[in-house]
């Protein structure tokens, strides 16, 4: 059975952490002993000190090693010698790391004094084990954090009627994918995305996804839209995504397609990355979405207006 650990890390060092795609945990020579208990396929929660939030799980990969010649942190003075590979299996945008405050008094490996006094002293350690279950309740809790919604299992529409529907929408494009593109191109800079259409992977890269999102220059939601092409292909634009650090990669299919989709990722690690979503929940995002945030806009905006009377804001 894997164990499960808190690792307590600078904002300076975990951002060096995310810039290496969490490929490497590193200690202090005094909590050798501790660092030698970790096994391959123990867990790990990623605690921001001096933030006070947590923004990634990750997963050992390799065996305890030591190393003092290869630097990768940002203290002078130490090396953190003590080290072992990981693989991040969930990462949060700085905009979404989780606060833990708003977890404290669920977790049982803060005791009763210190959340009483200071909780804080439970996350000193830069390596300890937690429970499972406070494991799960903060992998819960990040999961909600990442804006990208969970996809409906069902909905009201059949596959035929959304196909309908999106042809009906006053949208520019002719073909379901590229209206389906277009859905997801406006709703993503309603979001505050950068959002493209027929964008490559990188400048210099060859491949072109069906979408993405972006935060400034950062990638963050890669697309492919699945209608009638190669699934392969399709997959593959997707892996391509994830090495160059989209964060989450999205396939948009029609249902029939599913069992072909899992059986090429079965054993593949793109499977840990990547969504499935019907075109019913594209249809649903869309016209939900934009009906949301045209009332949001409406709420947070802060202008003057001359008025002889109150307007009501009709949905």
């Amino acid at each position: 059975m894997p164990k499960y650990w808190l690792i307590s890390t600078t904002p300076e060092n975990f951002e060096i952490d995310r810039q290496n795609n969490f490929a490497i945990q590193g200690f202090h020579r005094r909590i050798r002993r501790l660092v030698e208990k970790v096994k391959p396929g123990d867990k790990f929660v990623i605690y921001v000190t001096r933030l006070q939030k947590i923004g990634a799980i990750c997963v050992a990969t390799s065996p305890p090693y030591f190393d003092d010649k290869n630097k990768i942190w940002s203290e002078e003075d130490e090396i953190w010698p003590y080290r072992f590979e990981t693989h991040p299996l969930l990462t949060l945008s700085e905009e979404e790391l989780l606060d833990v405050k708003k977890i404290v008094s669920s977790l049982s490996f803060i005791t009763a004094k210190q959340k009483a006094t200071n909780w804080g002293l439970a996350f000193h350690q830069s390596l300890r084990t937690i429970p499972e279950e406070d494991f799960d309740l903060i992998e819960s809790e990040m999961r909600k954090r990442i804006l990208i919604p969970t996809p409906p299992r069902e909905g009201i529409l059949s596959e035929q009627e959304a196909k309908q529907a999106i042809m009906e929408l006053p949208l520019e494009k002719t073909s379901l994918h590229d209206r389906i593109g277009e859905m997801l191109e406006t709703i993503g800079s309603r979001m505050g995305y950068n959002a493209y259409t027929g964008h490559k992977v990188t400048p210099e890269h060859a491949v072109e996804l069906d979408v993405a999102w972006l935060r400034g220059k950062n990638p963050e939601v890669a697309i492919e839209i699945q209608i009638g092409g190669n699934i392969i292909e399709a997959k593959d634009k997707l892996a391509q995504a994830r090495k160059f650090n989209y964060r989450k990669v999205i396939m948009v299919m029609e249902e029939s397609q599913l069992d072909r989709l899992n059986a090429i990722v079965k054993f593949d690690e793109l499977i840990d990355w990547m969504d499935a979503w019907s075109i019913q929940a594209v249809y649903k995002l869309y016209t939900a979405g934009m009906s949301f945030l045209d009332l949001y806009e409406r709420l947070t905006e802060s202008r003057y207006k001359k008025k002889t009377e109150v307007e009501v804001v009709m949905g």
